[in-house]
């Protein structure tokens, strides 16, 4: 079963840089005071992620340094990417902000005529198996066709990260077959699965765009814009 549709933020949550509300998961943009939490959890994950990041979970303090500055306005948020944290509902102290658990993305957002993204996402070591990035993988998709519009959304993920795996297939996600030699991890170019999930499909269908897309991209002239 699908979580609840998240919700967007009320203005309180919006000062706190918050961008969607799940069921168990808050995204929201980092500030920079959160880098010293962000790098003490990518230190932390460093063996956890390693098989699964491309050199990140390896990377040197300066690299890590950098890694945070993408996470930062006005870097992730844009017109082709939207990157953020995520956090988590758990605490009673944490605020609207919540416990920095993570990370989740939507990258190489095209316009029409595809209207697609690819996802990305990880959570550090110790909160996995808890239905956290289940909750916060919905709430981005529903950020991806509700909000920006898209019809389709790709997870390319390798096919040894079983955990990966089942988050994609318990959203609806469709397994498309594997892409050779996709991404270079450590030295090494891997072959990953394609999951996939369409506007058509997603929350029976509710928010699929298929019939505006025409109105939304034609210019005055009539002709379709690229």
């Amino acid at each position: 079963m699908l979580p609840a549709p998240s919700r967007k933020p009320t203005a309180s949550e919006c000062a706190a840089g918050v961008v969607r509300v799940g069921e168990r998961t808050v995204l929201r943009f980092a500030r920079d005071d959160d880098a010293r939490v962000f790098l003490e959890l990518l230190e932390r994950s460093r063996d956890h992620l390693a098989p699964w990041m491309p050199r990140s979970a390896r990377a040197s303090e300066p690299t890590l340094a950098r890694k945070f500055a993408r996470m930062l306005l006005p870097e992730c948020d844009t017109p082709t990417k939207l990157r953020v944290l995520v956090c988590a509902r758990d605490a009673d102290d944490a605020g609207p902000a919540g416990r920095m658990v993570g990370v989740v993305s939507l990258s190489n957002i095209s316009e029409w005529p595809q209207l697609a993204a690819n996802t990305g996402y990880w959570l550090c070591a110790g909160e996995t198996g808890k239905g956290l990035m289940r909750d916060a993988l919905a709430a981005m998709v529903d950020i991806a066709f509700e909000e920006r519009k898209l019809h389709r959304v790709v997870a390319n993920i390798l096919p040894a990260n079983r955990r990966s795996h089942a988050v994609a297939e318990a959203l609806g996600f469709t397994n498309e077959g594997v892409a050779r030699g996709l991404v270079e991890i450590n030295g090494e170019w891997r072959d990953h699965a394609v999951w996939s999930i369409l506007s058509t499909e997603w929350r029976g269908g509710k928010l699929d765009r298929t019939g505006t897309v025409g109105a939304r991209r034609t210019a005055s002239t009539g002709q379709p814009r690229g």
